[in-house]
């Protein structure tokens, strides 16, 4: 399989006010890889949640207030890079722009939604990324932390190489 590289930058990249728990820690426990490698992005409930990469939307719940719980709660967001060998999700987000469907193409930077507060948990975006050894829809599906290069990202971006072996993605 061949390695790629994708321009990587913050979900939020304004308004970030620090980390709240990422891969493996506290509640984000195996097994499903966007609860496991969820990265806790604290910021104050309406700030902006860009997307973090190019993608096409592959999934997506739409905000329903009545089915808020404790651990799942506002708008998920699953969505692929454009060749299918990597994704992302979000959640805990809501305003998310009417044009954002199923299938929707997104572009680094776009804007997702703002970040919702619920029954007095810290606000925050719950984002995950996964690499997919062998591309979607077979493909692998394996997590990969990079809580702490997000939470350095600011309002800038990085490359990211991604070698489809199995091993951890490196930040260039």
């Amino acid at each position: 399989m061949t390695a790629f590289d994708m321009e990587l930058a913050s979900p939020v990249p304004s308004g970030l006010s620090g980390g709240l728990g990422g891969p493996n820690q506290g509640g984000h426990q195996p097994p499903d890889w966007y609860i496991q490698f969820g990265m806790d992005l604290g910021a104050g409930e309406g700030v902006e949640v860009h997307a973090a990469f190019d993608a096409h939307v592959t999934k997506y719940s739409p905000h329903d207030p009545s089915a808020d719980s404790g651990k799942v709660y506002g708008a998920q967001l699953f969505m692929r890079a454009p060749n299918d060998m990597m994704g992302g999700f979000y959640t805990h987000i809501t305003n998310v722009p009417s044009e954002i469907a199923v299938g929707s193409q997104i572009s680094r930077g776009d804007l997702l939604g703002t970040i919702m507060s619920f029954d007095g948990i810290p606000s925050h975006v719950h984002a995950a990324l996964v690499e997919i050894i062998g591309g979607a829809p077979n493909g692998q599906y394996q997590g990969v932390d990079l809580y702490q290069t997000i939470l350095n990202l600011a309002d800038s971006t990085v490359t990211v190489t991604f070698a489809q072996d199995g091993s951890p993605p490196t930040v260039n």
